[in-house]
Order: structure tokens, then C-alpha cells, then sequence
């Protein structure tokens, strides 16, 4: 990203883009006193303008009256808008002065649209934010549920169990029947940390995947209660293919690279600008 900024053609194209506009913004009202205010006038291009956006609406041609109805509320638009920035309606409105400036913002993003990074930019982006696109670990695991209002010591009793399991004197659905019924799954496929801290809590999920693989475990506690665990099996977190999130990719990198553009371009125009605050430079 820092790269593709600092290439010297996007950072001239990006300071004239932003001067011009900016020139062009500061002669407006210049340009318009050589004129006469009073005068509305349409160019075929205009007209043509109005046409276009209806079609792109409204995916038909517009009516002779209905075309005549755009450009009298065009102009009726043009008058009134002339009036009141002549009686100054526009000073200190809070909600102008965001408008304009968000119109500006759009003016730069359509700047950074035309900019389209290359599959290598894309991937370099993608190995140094990694942890956006990294797939989590993921473990299959069964659990035996011990309820804490029914049992006199619920540990002791889950201790006991447990033992029996790591001993081979019982298996998994032996110990369920010794257990106690939840409105649970017995067992959950490929679950990653955040999945599992949904149903039974984050530090039951957080202890869960510190355990190790194809042994029993416990007792372990979650907000229902007492658990033992088993770990199936277990899959490592991994980065996926970049093929696959190729159009993630993009969209994030855009969204950021649109961000330095904006950024980029706003310290140029604030470079042109004396600030004070309190009659002091202010930084």
C-alpha cells in the first residue's frame, strides 16, 4: 500500500487533481460575478444530463411533458438555490458545510477508484494483515454433562467418572448414561474458539482448546455447570487460498488505500491554509 502512495505518478496525479479542484472551488464565485447572476441558462448537455439520469431511474425515455417537468424543476432549483446563498442561508449551516464536505470525500474516492492494484500488491496486502483472513482453529469434540443442582459434590462424582473413562472401564455413551441430560448436542464437528464460546462461555472455550487430543479431560466448568471433554480430532489455523478470497482481499485493500488518498489529499489542501485557534498556529 505505503508503495503504490509513494509512487511519484498517483502522488502528482492525486496533488493536481486536488489543486484543480480546489482552484476551481476557491474562482467560483469569481467566475459567476462575471456573469450575470440573473441568468439561468441550459446547455444541451445539460438537458441531455437530466434525460439520462430518468432513463437510469426509471429504465424508460421520458415523456416530452415529463422531460419538461425535469428542466422547469431544474430551473426552479437553480433560482431558488441562487437566492439563498445571496441572503447568506448558507452561512454557518451546519448541515451544508457536512454536505460539502462529504461531497469532496466522494470526489477523492473517485479518484482512488481508478486505481486497480495487481494480484502481487493484493497478496503482499494479504500477508501483512493476515489476521483478517486467518482461518481459526477448529476441534471436534464430545462432552459429558455433570448438573450441579442434582449432585451432592458434582466434582467428585465427575472425578469419578472420569476416571472409569481414562481407565477404558466405560465408554463415552456408557458415561452419558451416568451422566446428566442437557439441551445439548453430545457431541460438536469443527467448532473454532468463538463458536464454542458462544454455547458454553468463553473460558470453557478458552480451556478446551488448551487440552490435548484423543484423551479425556475434566472436570471442566462451564456456565451450566461440569463437563468432561474429549477431543476428536483437531484442524490448526491456516490461511486460505488466495484464489478463494480474492474480492475480500480487494475490498479491504481498496478501503484502505482509499483512506490514505483521502488523507494524502487532505494534508495538501490543509498545507495551503494559515490555522489559528485563539490567535495561536495550531498544529
Amino acid at each position: 500500500m505505503k508503495k503504490v502512495l509513494k509512487n511519484p505518478v498517483v502522488y502528482f496525479f492525486v496533488l493536481g487533481f486536488v489543486v484543480f479542484g480546489l482552484h476551481s472551488f476557491l474562482n467560483k464565485d469569481s467566475e459567476n460575478s462575471s456573469n450575470d447572476p440573473f441568468i439561468v441558462e441550459m446547455t444541451s448537455a445539460d438537458i441531455e444530463w437530466l434525460r439520462s439520469t430518468w432513463v437510469s431511474r426509471m429504465k424508460r425515455q421520458p415523456t416530452n411533458d415529463e422531460l419538461q417537468n425535469l428542466i422547469d424543476s431544474y430551473i426552479r432549483e437553480e433560482i431558488l438555490s441562487r437566492e439563498a446563498v445571496a441572503m447568506d442561508l448558507d452561512e454557518r449551516d451546519t448541515v451544508i458545510k457536512r454536505r460539502l464536505v462529504q461531497k469532496l470525500k466522494f470526489v477523492f474516492e473517485d479518484l482512488a477508484e481508478t486505481f486497480d492494484p495487481k494480484d502481487d500488491e493484493l497478496t503482499n496486502y494479504m500477508q501483512e494483515n493476515q489476521g483478517k483472513y486467518q482461518i481459526p482453529e477448529m476441534i471436534s469434540f464430545t462432552h459429558v454433562y455433570f448438573n450441579p443442582d442434582k449432585r451432592e459434590d458434582v466434582i467428585k462424582e465427575a472425578k469419578a467418572v472420569l476416571s472409569r473413562l481414562q481407565a477404558g472401564g466405560i465408554n463415552a455413551k456408557e458415561a452419558i448414561s451416568l451422566a446428566d441430560t442437557i439441551m445439548m448436542d453430545a457431541s460438536y464437528s469443527q467448532k473454532t474458539p468463538n463458536e464454542v464460546a458462544r454455547i458454553f462461555g468463553r473460558e470453557f472455550s478458552k480451556e478446551l482448546f488448551s487440552l490435548q487430543d484423543k484423551k479425556w479431560h475434566g472436570p471442566i466448568k462451564s456456565p451450566f455447570g461440569v463437563h468432561l471433554v474429549y477431543i476428536n480430532n483437531r484442524v490448526a489455523s491456516r490461511m486460505p487460498k488466495f484464489d478463494r478470497i480474492r474480492e475480500n482481499v480487494k475490498y479491504d485493500y481498496m478501503y484502505d488505500y482509499k483512506k490514505e488518498v483521502i488523507e494524502k489529499a487532505y494534508n495538501t489542501v490543509k498545507s495551503r491554509y494559515t490555522i489559528l485557534v485563539e490567535g495561536l498556529p495550531y498544529e
